[in-house]
């Protein structure tokens, strides 16, 4: 799945997507849990228009009507990830995934390797790309007890690559990276069911990516991406 993941933009800077061109700030967030239900930056559609924003990262269900029914919704299940092969039947993202479909801002994110009943944590980066984007879908939620609104989004996963298959060797999953073109058009298109399956279920290319070993704290320290190796590892036989 995709539970941790970070952001680095060092300064301020103008992307485009598309013909788009975004405006983004400063943003330094090394390592977020999703279960921290955290803020999260994103790019999506408003009033026809694409912007950045922070969204709620958990793609609040619209039946939970105030946060403490969110909070009990939490104990049967959770909204932070969305299979794409199940994108079109789940409960929660079926109802936006034709028009509120939105790309999280990454810059690395972090899995497990399981060896020998022991799990070691990895960062996964992009070769050469300090800023990526991965699926999403988002929604407006209305907290009816306190009147406050807020928009969420859940981050769309996939079948792991060949990369990914070693490292989180457990489930098998990695989050639905998406090149430029393929980010474009999830943002902007008037996407049929096929087309937006075949976004969904996108799996970014394995020599494209890099990994490495990183403390097992690595989200209590100041470092969270910093190398640290494991005797268990070699060169030959880390991936």
């Amino acid at each position: 799945m995709c539970y941790v993941i970070g952001v680095k933009v060092p300064k301020k800077q103008t992307i485009k997507v598309g013909d788009a061109p975004i405006e983004l700030d400063p943003i330094d967030i090394p390592v977020q849990s999703g279960f921290s239900y955290n803020p999260w930056p994103v790019l999506y559609n408003e009033d026809k228009t694409l912007r950045p924003g922070l969204m709620h990262w958990e793609l609040i269900p619209n039946w939970t009507r105030n946060q403490k029914e969110l909070v009990e919704s939490r104990k049967k299940y959770t909204t932070l990830n969305i299979k794409s092969e199940g994108i079109f039947t789940n409960k929660v993202a079926q109802a936006v995934v034709h028009t509120n479909r939105c790309l999280v801002l990454a810059s690395h994110f972090f899995e497990w390797q399981e060896v020998e009943k022991q799990k070691y944590p990895h960062c996964i980066q992009i070769e050469n790309t300090p800023l990526f984007y991965i699926a999403g879908v988002w929604n407006t939620w209305t907290d009816y007890s306190s009147g406050e609104t807020k928009n969420s989004f859940g981050i769309i996963t996939t079948e792991a690559n060949s990369l990914m298959s070693k490292i989180h060797n457990v489930k098998k999953r990695m989050p639905t990276i998406l090149d430029d073109e393929r980010a474009n058009a999830w943002i902007n298109e008037h996407l049929t069911e096929k087309q937006i399956q075949e976004i969904a279920s996108y799996q970014f290319p394995a020599e494209k990516m890099k990994a490495h070993t990183v403390a097992k704290n690595f989200q209590q320290i100041d470092h969270p991406t910093e190398h640290v190796p494991y005797t268990i590892f070699t060169p030959q036989t880390l991936f």
